[in-house]
């Protein structure tokens, strides 16, 4: 087992969300059981689990397969809150069981038996590496906040842990081993190198991740906002930009600056990149005052239109916003210089740490287009890895920098 390592490195500082007009979402499926994770079978069908009827009560058994007309069949049944999946390297399909402590195996024909039990409780997302190792994220229970390595032969090893993690509940992977995971209970996604070292590679705004997948078509991360009912592109720098969702919670179909999401979760990605799969659900309103979160039912919705862009804007142009950053040659001050061609609505700039934690706010309003500049003063922070976030109603960019 390894332990958190932060990684002291200077990012890149030009910072550019680029909009388009061609990302679309659509409604793909008929309203079912499907709250839990989602995921892209070699034979074109989508698998979905089903978590359970609300998010405190994780009661759901199935998996369903969808075809991308629209056709669904249930798949298997026995399950005990069917939360993330996977397919390992020979194309069998596993599922998670956030109520059972457990990872089940699913024959071609639905039957289920149970594949690792050591080590886990209230697993969610699950993936398989080059060699079949699986990696399980443990969101609470006794191994709550860890990641589990179990080996084709059965040994169940901690492979990473620690207060960067807060019920990590979506994992993938790259083609060079490195794990990419998502917290539910805050917005960290966190890089997990092959060795097992830890260190957040961006914060998304909403407070709860959904499930995210890797495309290997533009090396890139797509994640699910479950809090801000928002799609976000994330790159392997940092770069985290808004694909699809105008941030209100709803189910309406169109061009992905004006479709809405409610609650997404699962999710997976076209082998050509340019088609996302995901699970949102029908319910709209929560009731906190009796902890009720209504999940099911829910409908598959796809997103169209995606390679080559870096999100989506209001004005569907191809209009160019920029964000750079400096150091004073002291190091105690951070400053900011935006340009944007157009007026931003409602902005703010925030300054977190590495574990996601807001130190600083600056209160934008509505910013007419132009030049500007801003700064954080930086002067009582220790050394180490720090993130600022530009959050404006249609625009979300993020960016990492090394504090000596």
């Amino acid at each position: 087992m390894k332990t958190v390592k932060f990684f002291p490195f200077l990012l890149f500082t030009c910072l550019a969300v680029t909009a388009t007009g061609q990302v679309a979402v659509s409604t793909i499926s008929d309203e079912f059981p499907g709250s839990g994770g989602v995921k892209l079978g070699s034979g074109g069908k989508l698998y979905i689990g089903n978590f359970g009827q609300e998010l405190d009560n994780p009661d759901g058994n199935q998996v369903w397969s969808l075809d991308l007309a629209g056709n669904r069949t249930l798949f298997a049944t026995g399950l005990q809150g069917a939360s993330g999946n996977a397919f390992d390297q020979n194309g069998d399909f596993y599922q998670s069981n956030i109520a059972g402590a457990k990872v089940s195996k699913v024959s071609a024909g639905g039957g289920v038996s149970t594949y690792a039990s050591t080590g886990i409780s209230c697993p969610v997302g699950i993936v398989f590496d080059q060699e079949d190792n699986l990696y399980v994220c443990n969101c609470c229970g006794a191994f709550e906040n860890t990641i589990r390595k179990v080996t084709p032969s059965g040994e169940s090893t901690q492979f990473a842990g620690g207060s960067l993690f807060s019920c990590p509940n979506g994992i993938t992977i790259d083609p060079e081993g490195n794990l990419y995971v998502a917290n539910f209970n805050d917005g960290r996604v966190i890089r997990i190198d092959p060795e097992g070292n830890a260190a957040v590679l961006a914060v998304v705004p909403g407070g709860n991740n959904g499930h995210l997948a890797y495309s290997a078509a533009d090396n890139v991360l797509y994640v699910n906002s479950h809090g801000s009912s928002r799609v976000y592109r994330l790159t392997l720098d940092g770069e985290l930009t808004i694909v699809a969702g105008n941030g209100l919670r709803g189910n309406q179909d169109g061009p992905g600056n004006s479709a809405s999401f409610s609650r997404p979760n699962g999710i997976a990605v076209s082998a050509t990149g340019d088609t996302l799969f995901l699970n949102s659900s029908i319910p709209l309103f929560d009731e906190p005052a009796t902890g009720f979160f209504p999940l099911n039912p829910s409908v598959v919705r796809m997103i169209t239109g995606l390679q080559g862009t870096t999100g989506v804007s209001a004005q569907g142009t191809d209009a160019r916003l920029l964000l750079t950053h400096r150091l004073s040659t002291d190091g105690r001050r951070l400053d900011l210089l935006l340009e944007t061609p157009r007026p931003l609505e409602e902005g703010s700039l925030l300054l977190l740490d590495i574990r996601g934690q807001v130190l600083q706010t600056k209160l934008l309003g509505s910013t007419p287009s132009g030049r500007h500049e801003y700064s954080f003063e930086l002067a009582p922070l220790p050394s180490g890895i720090y993130v600022y976030t530009l959050q404006g109603k249609e625009q979300v960019i993020s960016r990492r920098f090394y504090l000596p």
